[in-house]
C-alpha cells in the first residue's frame, strides 16, 4: 500500500509540474531591451531601440505601445520641449505599421494594426527615431543623461543595455548609472564596454514592472557643437509658448501706445507762462479745473459750490459737525455749467436746503453729473481730447494678450496649469486699481495716493508671484505673467497719457497756468512790476473758488491774512458761509471750504454700500532612475 501511495504522489507531481511551470513560462515580459544611441555632432541623437518581447495574447495582442516624453521641467520650473521624430519601425525584421499619438507630456507610438494579431512567442521590435536637445552643456564638460528604458513599462525587463557612441573617439571623463523605480538610485548595472567614443551599460538583475535603467556619460567639450545664443533663445520661445505670445503681443502693445502717443497724444508745445491777474475769459472755477486737469473730479464740484456761494446763489452752513447747502436768490449771473448745478440741487428737487450727507446722495450725485455733462459739452473735444477710443483699443489688446497667455499657461503646464492661470489673473485688477491711484496722485499732486497705489501694485504682484513660483518655479515661465501685469499698469495709465489738449486748449491752459502762478506766488515783490490788482476782501472772495479749483487756496489765503484781519473780516462774516467754528484763521477757513468740502462731497455723493474714487548633472552622481532625457515606458495592446 505504501509503495502504491508513493507511486501515486510521484505521478501526480510529474503531471502537475508542467502546469505549475506554465504561468512563469507564459508571462509577458521584455526579454531584452537594447538602446543604441548615436550622438551626432550637432547634438541630435539617432536612437535605435531593439525591444524583444514575449507575447502571450494578454496585453500584447496586436503589438506594443512605446511612450516617449517630450516635455520636461527644469529645477527652476521652466518648460523644455525636445524634438522627437520616428524614422522607422520593424517587427522581426519586417516593416511594421505604426501611428503616433500626442500625450499630455509626449508622444505615444502605437505599433501594430487593429485588424491583425501577433503570434504567441518572442518578437523583436526595432524603433528608430531622432530626438533633439538631449545633451547637457556644462562649464567643463558635456553630457548625455539618458533614461534608457523609462520607468513606465507594464512589463518586467529581463535585461536592458545602453550603447552610447560619440562622433569622435574621445575618452569619457565621468559615468554613472541608476536602476529601480522613479527616483531610485539602485546600482544593479555595470559597464561592460568602454573605449574612446563608445561605452556600453548593462543591467545585472531583471527589473520588475515600473523599474528602469538610466545612464549618464560625460566627455570633453567641443565634441558636440553647443547651441548658439540665438538657437538657445529660439528654443526657449519654443519651450514656453507663453513667452512667444508675450514677446509678440507685449511688443506690439508697447508699439501701439508709442504710435498712438506720437499721432494723437503729444501735447502742443507750451507757451511762455507769465502771471495773469484773471482767469481766461468766460471760464468759471469748475471750468478752469476741468480744462486744466482734462477731467472731472469732486474738487471741481466743490469749486462750483463755493462759486455759487460767492455769487449769492447758496449758503454753505457748517455747523454741528455737518454741512448743508441752503438756497439763496442771488442775482449775479452764472455760466451754463453752474446753472445746471443750481437746477439739479434746488429747482428740480424743490428743496431749499440740501444736507451734504449720504441720505441725499442721489441729489448730490445728480448735481455732479449735471456739472460734468455741461463741462464736457462746453470744453471736451474743443480744448482737449480724451482719445478714449485709442485707450480702449489698447486695453482690449492687453486683455487679448493676457487671455492668450492664460490659455497657454492652462494648456501647456499640465496639472499646474490652473494654478498658473490663477497666479496670472489674481493680481490684474488690484494692479490696475493701484495704477489708477498713482495716476490720480500724479494729476492731483497727492503723494499719499501715489504711495498707496504703489503698495497695492507691489502686494498684488507679490501674491501672484508666490502663486506662480509655487507651481512653475522661478524660471522664464513667470516672465509672461510679470509682463502682463506691467501691461495692465500701462493700460490703466494710458487713458491719461493719451489725453492731449488741442492747440487752442494749450493756449487756454497756458493762461490758466499764468493765473495759477498769480494765485500761488509767495514773493509778491515779483508781481509789483506788473501792477497786480489791489488786495481787498472782495478780491479774495472772488478768486477763492479758482484757488480751490487749482489746489492753491492756502497760498491765496495766506496772502490776504493781513488784509482781512485789518478789515475785521472773519470767515463767519461772509454772506455765503456760516459756521459754529469761530476761528479767524483765514487759512483754516480756506481748508474747510476746499479740502474738507471736497471730502464731504465724495462721501455724500456715494450710495451706502458702494465705493467711489476720482478716477544638476547625472554623471556627477546626482541623478536617479527615471532622470534625464528619453524615458517613458509602454505596454501592449
Amino acid at each position: 500500500m505504501m509503495k502504491r501511495f508513493i507511486l501515486g504522489l510521484f505521478v501526480l507531481f510529474v503531471a502537475a509540474a508542467p502546469a505549475a511551470a506554465a504561468p512563469a513560462a507564459a508571462a509577458e515580459r521584455i526579454e531584452r531591451f537594447i538602446s543604441d544611441v548615436d550622438v551626432q555632432r550637432n547634438g541630435d541623437l539617432l536612437v535605435t531601440e531593439s525591444i524583444q518581447v514575449r507575447a502571450e495574447g494578454r496585453e500584447i495582442k496586436r503589438g506594443i505601445l512605446r511612450d516617449f516624453p517630450t516635455t520636461y521641467r527644469r529645477k527652476d520650473g521652466s518648460r523644455v520641449e525636445v524634438g522627437f521624430n520616428v524614422l522607422s519601425v520593424t517587427r522581426d525584421g519586417r516593416d511594421e505599421h505604426f501611428t503616433t499619438e500626442r500625450m499630455a507630456n509626449g508622444v505615444r507610438i502605437r505599433i501594430g494594426s487593429a485588424d491583425q494579431f501577433v503570434n504567441t512567442g518572442s518578437h523583436q521590435y526595432v524603433i528608430k527615431y531622432r530626438t533633439t536637445r538631449q545633451i547637457g552643456f556644462f562649464e567643463k564638460f558635456d553630457e548625455l543623461y539618458w533614461n534608457v528604458t523609462g520607468t513606465g513599462w507594464t512589463f518586467p525587463i529581463d535585461v536592458a543595455e545602453a550603447r552610447i557612441n560619440l562622433p569622435e573617439r574621445v575618452e569619457f571623463t565621468q559615468t554613472a548609472f541608476y536602476t529601480g523605480p522613479q527616483g531610485a538610485q539602485g546600482q544593479d548595472a555595470t559597464i561592460v564596454e568602454k573605449s574612446p567614443g563608445r561605452i556600453v551599460f548593462r543591467t545585472t538583475k531583471p527589473m520588475p514592472v515600473a523599474n528602469g535603467l538610466t545612464v549618464a556619460a560625460a566627455w570633453q567639450k567641443g565634441v558636440v557643437l553647443q547651441p548658439t545664443s540665438m538657437q538657445t533663445f529660439g528654443a526657449m520661445l519654443k519651450d514656453d509658448p507663453a513667452l512667444l505670445f508675450t514677446g509678440i503681443g507685449g511688443g506690439g502693445i508697447v508699439l501701439f501706445y508709442l504710435v498712438a502717443w506720437w499721432l494723437i497724444g503729444r501735447d502742443p508745445p507750451r507757451g511762455t507762462i507769465i502771471p495773469l491777474f484773471a482767469p481766461p475769459a468766460g471760464m468759471s472755477a469748475p471750468a478752469v479745473r476741468f480744462v486744466h486737469r482734462m477731467g472731472f473730479d469732486n474738487r471741481g464740484f466743490a469749486a462750483a459750490i463755493v462759486d455759487l456761494g460767492v455769487n449769492g446763489h447758496l449758503k454753505l452752513v457748517d455747523a454741528g459737525g455737518s454741512q448743508e447747502l441752503r438756497r439763496l436768490n442771488g442775482a449775479k449771473p452764472l455760466d451754463p455749467a453752474e446753472q445746471a448745478v443750481e437746477k439739479a440741487l434746488f429747482t428740480s428737487t424743490g428743496l431749499s436746503a440740501v444736507p451734504l450727507e449720504q441720505s441725499q446722495h442721489k441729489v448730490i450725485s445728480d448735481a455732479k453729473s449735471a456739472l460734468m455733462n455741461a463741462l464736457q459739452a462746453a470744453y471736451q473735444g474743443k480744448l482737449f481730447r480724451t482719445n478714449f477710443g485709442w485707450s480702449g483699443i489698447g486695453l482690449l489688446m492687453i486683455a487679448l494678450v493676457t487671455a492668450a497667455i492664460g490659455y497657454v499657461y492652462y494648456d501647456s503646464y499640465g496639472s499646474n496649469g490652473g494654478a498658473m492661470l490663477a497666479g496670472l489673473l489674481v493680481p490684474i485688477l488690484p494692479i490696475m486699481i493701484g495704477a489708477g491711484l498713482i495716476n490720480g496722485g500724479w494729476t492731483d499732486g497727492s503723494k499719499l495716493r501715489i504711495i498707496i497705489g504703489a503698495i497695492v501694485i507691489v502686494v498684488a504682484a507679490a501674491v501672484g508671484f508666490l502663486i506662480l513660483s509655487s507651481t512653475a518655479g522661478t524660471g522664464p515661465a513667470i516672465v509672461p505673467a510679470v509682463v502682463s501685469w506691467a501691461l495692465a499698469v500701462l493700460g490703466a495709465l494710458g487713458f491719461s497719457w493719451l489725453e492731449a489738449p488741442t492747440a487752442e486748449g494749450r493756449r487756454v491752459m497756458d493762461q490758466i497756468d499764468g493765473f495759477k502762478q498769480y494765485l500761488s506766488v509767495a514773493e509778491e515783490a515779483r508781481l509789483d512790476a506788473l501792477n497786480p490788482p489791489k488786495k481787498t476782501p472782495e478780491l479774495f472772495e472772488r478768486f477763492l473758488p479758482y484757488a480751490i479749483a487749482l489746489d492753491v487756496q492756502n497760498a491765496w489765503a495766506k496772502r490776504f491774512a493781513g488784509v482781512l484781519a485789518a478789515a475785521g473780516t472773519a470767515a463767519a462774516a461772509y454772506a455765503w458761509y456760516e459756521s459754529d467754528r469761530h476761528s479767524n484763521d483765514i487759512v483754516s477757513f480756506a481748508d474747510r471750504v476746499g479740502d474738507d468740502l471736497s471730502r464731504t462731497i465724495a462721501s455724500a455723493s456715494t450710495a451706502p454700500g458702494s465705493t467711489s474714487s476720482d478716477s544638476s548633472s547625472g554623471s556627477s552622481g546626482g541623478g536617479s532612475s527615471g532622470g534625464g532625457g528619453g524615458g517613458g515606458g509602454g505596454s501592449g495592446w
